[in-house]
């Protein structure tokens, strides 16, 4: 806790002393940066709080609350603060505070939760370990925290690069982006809330090197997030016209980027939980590695299509990256371990969502947004759901819920 608060504060005071240069970087007409780039010092602060707690309560067994706080509290929270805004009009500078109060609230949410809990000790405890076991969790926290800072990169990465180099429309576009890329996101949220209770039962298993168990816990995983991940697919996708006409004309821009972003992260999904396998395993250094590699991809890919293609690169970079590097760590485990997360269920998911799709499309509409958005949804569900049920393709989901 120490060192990441320690950390914390270095890049607080990295975005103060440099913000004048940070400013000229992300220059643009509307000199957003310059205005409020320094509510970036308590939105890094809250991030790191409730990444470190969000560890520590993972450790004490507890890692459904965190998801919930982060993936429910915080979704609510940014809605109902968006409802505001719509209703009331708050000077930008007013919302922007609220935005960055929703973190801290969510960060002393989790510290409020762990102290219900009784687990909320600071002391600094004396523990003796053998020097073998301390060199051990040295070099294992050392890698897993290399992988944690590359996937706290690359969430903001095509963003910051976005900022750089598209010169003076950088910003308008980093907001078109980001609300494309939120778009196509949602796909991804669910995974995050049904890997997390996961991992604690990988661990065990490989501490009793139960492959029957991961071999099933990978394919359970992967078919659940395939569904529920189609699910979520068909109705981004379908409703993407009614979504956009609720907007500024200006965002319709980055259709092709939630097209691109959903792809990508239904694909990462559907590979269930091969991460997590590599992390807990004795392979961890290659779950290190690929992450590392997924940055490096990103990044090059980023530079090059983002000045070719814009904020429609950005979106090729991120597709790129997640299928290239999650094909290596299907054939890693594949190839190590005989792990293998696809069953023949795979290929009728895949063929629901397609013919689900292909019959929304086809639906009579009544030209209004939200009533029209309101018949796709209702429609794919009526659909999906009873099929995915009459396939047999819910039986995991049925047994979680």
């Amino acid at each position: 806790l120490l060192i990441g608060l320690a950390g914390a504060l270095v890049a607080m005071a990295v975005l103060g002393i440099f913000h004048g240069t940070f400013t000229r970087i992300f220059a643009d007409r509307s000199n957003l940066y310059g205005l409020y780039g320094l509510y970036l010092l308590p939105l890094v602060l809250s991030e790191v709080v409730f990444i470190l707690l969000r560890a520590y309560s993972r450790s004490l067994g507890r890692s459904t609350r965190p998801v919930f706080i982060r993936e429910f509290g915080l979704r609510i929270g940014q809605t109902l603060l968006i409802a505001v805004q719509l209703m009331v009009e708050m000077p930008f500078s007013t919302f922007i505070a609220w935005y960055v109060a929703l973190f801290a609230a969510m960060a002393l949410w989790l510290v409020l939760d762990i102290r219900s809990a009784g687990e909320l000790d600071l002391r600094s405890p004396r523990v003796s370990m053998p020097r073998r076991l301390r060199r051990s969790m040295v070099t294992y926290g050392a890698f897993t925290l290399s992988a944690s800072l590359s996937a706290i990169v690359l969430g903001n990465l095509d963003q910051m690069m976005i900022g750089a180099l598209l010169g003076q429309v950088a910003l308008q576009q980093v907001a078109y982006y980001a609300v494309s890329f939120y778009f196509g996101s949602v796909i991804s949220a669910p995974s995050r809330a049904l890997n997390q209770p996961a991992l604690p039962l990988l661990a065990d298993a490989w501490k009793r090197r139960d492959m029957a168990s991961i071999d099933r816990l990978y394919g359970r995983s992967a078919m659940v997030q395939l569904v529920v991940g189609g699910f979520l697919f068909l109705c981004v996708i379908s409703g993407l016209d009614d979504l956009y006409s609720l907007l500024d004309p200006a965002y319709a821009q980055g259709r092709e980027v939630v097209l691109l972003v959903a792809a990508a992260n239904l694909f990462h999904i559907a590979l269930g939980l091969n991460g997590g396998i590599i992390t807990m395993s004795r392979n961890y250094r290659f779950d290190a590695f690929t992450s590392l590699l997924l940055l490096v991809i990103n990044v090059v890919a980023n530079f090059f299509l983002i000045r070719a293609m814009g904020i429609v690169g950005a979106a090729w970079a991120t597709l790129i990256s997640l299928v290239a590097v999650n094909l290596l760590r299907l054939w890693f485990l594949w190839s190590r371990h005989r792990l293998w997360p696809f069953r023949w269920r795979t290929l009728v998911a895949v063929g629901l969502i397609a013919l689900v799709g292909l019959a929304v499309h086809w639906l009579p509409l009544t030209g209004s947004p939200m009533l029209d958005l309101a018949l796709r949804v209702s429609a794919i569900a009526l659909l999906y759901w009873p099929a995915a049920f009459v396939l047999k393709l819910t039986p995991e989901l049925v047994a979680m819920l």
